[in-house]
C-alpha cells in the first residue's frame, strides 16, 4: 500500500479512477463489431447480432451480483475496500481480453472466455461505480452535493469517450486489416494503467461506526419504496444511455445510414456535450433543485427520441444535431442523480441500497435495450419510442414521490 496522504485530493483520485474504470468497461461498445468477428464468426447475420448484444449485455446482467457483493463490503468495512477490490476486478479481466486467442485459434472456448471476462467486468462495475458515487456525495459540503456527485457520472462519460476514441485513433495509426488482426488489442492491454488506483484510494473514506450491515433482503424490505423509486428512475436513464451510445452507433452503421467514422463522430460530440451538461447542471442543481433538472432531462430525452426514430435521412449534420440535443438532455438528468439517490437512504445501508437499485435497473433495462430496439425498429419506428416514453412517465412519478433523508 502506498504511503501517500491523499485526503486533499481524494475527489480527484476517485474521479480519475472512475474514468479509467468506465474506459475499461466501455471498450466493449465501440469494439463490438471487431469482437464479434473475432470471437463469434457466425454467418447468419441475425444470430450474430443477437449473440453480440448478449455478450455486450452480460456485463450489465452481472452488475446486481457485484452490488450484492460489494455493497455490504462498502457499508461494513468502508467505501475504500469496495472500491479497491472492484478496481482490480475490472483491470485484470480487461487486460486478459487483450491477450485472449480468437475463435480460429481455440474454437468455442474463445466466446466462452470472452463472456466470462465480460461477466467479471460487470461484477466489478456493480461495486466500484456506486461506491465511488456514494463516497463523493458523502464527502461533499452540504450545499455542493449535486456538483460533487456529478463528478462520478461525468467521469463515467469521459471514460466511455476515451474508449470510443481509442478505436478512431487505431484507424488513424493502422490499416483496417491491422486493426482487426492485432491492433484492437492495444486499448484492452492498457487496462494495466487502472491497477495503481486500487492502492491510491484514500483509507479514510466514510464508514459507519460499529453498525452491522443489514442482510440484503431485509434492506430491500425496509426500504422497498425508496428502492422501487430508484429502480424506476434509473431504468429510464439505462434505456436512454444505451439507446444513444450503443444502439444508434450500431444501427446507423449497420443500416448504412452513416459511415462508421461519422457515427463514431456523432457519439464523440454527443458524449462531450453530455459531460459538460452533467457538470453545469450539477452546479446549478445545488441552487435550483435536483428534481427540476432530472425531470427536465427526462422530458427532453423523451421528446428528442421521436424525430430520431422517425427520420431516415442520411445527413450527418442532421444526426449530429439530434444527438447533441439528446446529450444535453440526458446530461441534465445525470447531473443530480448521485446526490438524489444517496440522500434517499441512511448511511448504514446507503452503499448496498444504491448499488442494488442502480444495478438491477441497468441489468434489466439497459442490458436488453439494444437487442429490443434492434428488432422493434424493423417492425415500426413508432414502436421503438414506446419503451422510453413509458419509462419516462414512471421515472417522473417516482421522482415526485421519492424524498431524501438527512445526511450527516
Amino acid at each position: 500500500m502506498l504511503k501517500i496522504n491523499l485526503k486533499k485530493y481524494e475527489s480527484t483520485v476517485g474521479t480519475l479512477g472512475n474514468i479509467l474504470e468506465w474506459y475499461n468497461f466501455g471498450l466493449f461498445m465501440p469494439f463490438l463489431h471487431i469482437l464479434s468477428s473475432e470471437f463469434l464468426p457466425i454467418e447468419n447475420a441475425t444470430y450474430r447480432e443477437i449473440l453480440s448484444f448478449l455478450a455486450l449485455s452480460i456485463g450489465l446482467f452481472m452488475r446486481p451480483l457485484g452490488a450484492a457483493i460489494f455493497g455490504p463490503i462498502g457499508d461494513k468495512f468502508g467505501r475504500q475496500k469496495a472500491i479497491s477490490i472492484s478496481i482490480l476486478l475490472m483491470a485484470i479481466p480487461t487486460f486478459c481480453m487483450g491477450l485472449l486467442p480468437n475463435y480460429n485459434q481455440i474454437g468455442v472456448w474463445a466466446p466462452i472466455l470472452l463472456v466470462f471476462l465480460r461477466a467479471l467486468q460487470g461484477i466489478s462495475l456493480g461495486g466500484e461505480y456506486t461506491a465511488a458515487m456514494v463516497h463523493l456525495v458523502e464527502k461533499a459540503p452540504s450545499n455542493r452535493r449535486s456538483f460533487y456527485g456529478s463528478l462520478s457520472d461525468a467521469g463515467s462519460q469521459v471514460g466511455v469517450l476515451l474508449g470510443s476514441q481509442s478505436l478512431l485513433l487505431l484507424y488513424k495509426l493502422f490499416s483496417n486489416d491491422e486493426v482487426y488482426s492485432f491492433a484492437w488489442r492495444i486499448p484492452f492491454l492498457l487496462a494495466i494503467l487502472l491497477i495503481p488506483f486500487a492502492f491510491l484510494v484514500p483509507s479514510n473514506i466514510f464508514s459507519p461506526k460499529n453498525k452491522p450491515v443489514e442482510p440484503i433482503f431485509k434492506t430491500l424490505k425496509m426500504y422497498k419504496k425508496e428502492i422501487g423509486c430508484t429502480v424506476a428512475i434509473t431504468a429510464f436513464s439505462a434505456i436512454g444511455f444505451y439507446t444513444l451510445l450503443t444502439f444508434f452507433p450500431y444501427y446507423l452503421t449497420d443500416n448504412k445510414i452513416l459511415l462508421q467514422e461519422d457515427a463514431a463522430a456523432c457519439s464523440l460530440y454527443s458524449t462531450l456535450v453530455m459531460t459538460i451538461a452533467i457538470l453545469v447542471a450539477g452546479y446549478l442543481a445545488d441552487r435550483y433543485g435536483k428534481k427540476f433538472f432530472m425531470i427536465l432531462g427526462i422530458i427532453g430525452v423523451t421528446l428528442i427520441t421521436y424525430p430520431m426514430f422517425m427520420t431516415s435521412t442520411r445527413s450527418f449534420d442532421h444526426w449530429l444535431a439530434l444527438q447533441l440535443v439528446y446529450g444535453v438532455c440526458i446530461g441534465c438528468y445525470y447531473s443530480s442523480r448521485a446526490a438524489f439517490f444517496s440522500e434517499a437512504f441512511p448511511a448504514e445501508v446507503r452503499c448496498t441500497a444504491v448499488s442494488l437499485s442502480l444495478s438491477l435497473a441497468q441489468a434489466i433495462f439497459g442490458g436488453l435495450t439494444p437487442l429490443i430496439l434492434s428488432h422493434a425498429v424493423k417492425i415500426s419506428s413508432f414502436l421503438s419510442v414506446i419503451p422510453i416514453t413509458l419509462m419516462a412517465i414512471c421515472a417522473i412519478y417516482a421522482l415526485i414521490i421519492l424524498k431524501g433523508k438527512n445526511m450527516k
